[in-house]
């Protein structure tokens, strides 16, 4: 199979749709084939069918323009965009990415605790990656780390990410995952990826939600009014590793870890402690 030397792009490709891969928030992701090389892509597509559609066309557009300031083996790459117009209106926006062929953390139950250290030391790598470049995802969670059946790492959508710099008219995030000045004060930086981070481990490491009090949400069977250390949940947590989710999760951000590059140091000196699994993600079927 030929190996293109420039990325492909959409307004050059004859392909065909080999399935839908999934539905997300104003889009439909589908698997092509790139019928002159066989190439397989994701292809994320978004209609815009009227002004409440907007916001989705803008993330996707946002997402494209982060992925450009990018390069890290733990990024999901975006190849290519394509806007769709009508009477110079645009009436949609398609995305080429490399395909994953794997899952989401969120579809998973659970996974052993040093597999999960080396799929976070992967993804601590690439949050440092990104803030050094000065973009900051602000909807870190399980739904947004994707694994690969070989155990490749993948942080991906970035619709709502913020390039430092730019206003920051409208914050979003998840509220299981979101930190507090980001609730309270629309805020999106370093440190708030920091508790996304924790707080993703947090519901990982755990199968609890580490943000309690949001109404509807059954956080354990306990009736929890304070939240607990992720060792005294499960006992196999080292120390160590408890300690770091816990002051990643701090409430006040300076007591937070100075950057994602210590916490990549930190989960280093854990994953040595725990053994060759947590060195490298092994396969996932």
């Amino acid at each position: 199979m030929p190996t293109p030397t420039t990325s492909p792009q959409l307004a050059k490709m004859d392909y065909e749709v080999v399935r839908p891969l999934g539905t997300g928030a104003g889009s439909t992701i589908l698997l092509i084939r790139d019928t002159s090389t066989g190439r397989r892509y994701a292809l994320k597509v978004i209609r815009r069918q009227g002004p409440d559609d907007d916001i989705y066309v803008n993330q996707a557009s946002q997402e494209f323009k982060v992925s450009r300031m990018l390069n890290h083996p733990n990024i999901l790459k975006i190849l290519d965009c394509r806007a769709r117009k009508s009477w110079f209106r645009t009436t949609g926006i398609e995305l080429l990415m490399e395909f994953v062929d794997g899952f989401v953390l969120d579809e998973v139950a659970s996974l052993p605790i040093p597999r999960l250290v080396a799929i976070f030391r992967r993804v601590a790598d690439a949050m440092a990656h990104m803030h050094r470049r000065g973009v900051y995802h602000g909807d870190l969670k399980p739904g947004n780390l994707m694994i690969s059946k070989a155990g490749e790492v993948k942080v991906i959508d970035f619709g709502t990410a913020w390039i430092r710099g730019e206003d920051k008219a409208r914050v979003q995030g998840t509220p299981y995952y979101m930190a507090p000045e980001q609730a309270s004060d629309r805020i999106v930086d370093e440190k708030t990826d920091l508790y996304n981070f924790g707080a993703t481990m947090y519901r990982m490491f755990t199968g609890e939600y580490a943000n309690l009090g949001i109404p509807g949400l059954d956080n354990g069977k306990l009736g929890r009014s304070r939240l607990q250390a992720p060792a005294a949940l499960v006992a196999e947590i080292p120390k160590s590793l408890s300690d770091l989710i816990m002051q990643c999760i701090a409430p006040k951000p300076d007591r937070r870890p100075s950057g994602m590059s210590e916490v990549r140091e930190r989960l280093d000196a854990i994953a040595a402690e725990l053994g060759p699994e947590a060195e490298d993600p092994t396969a996932l079927e």
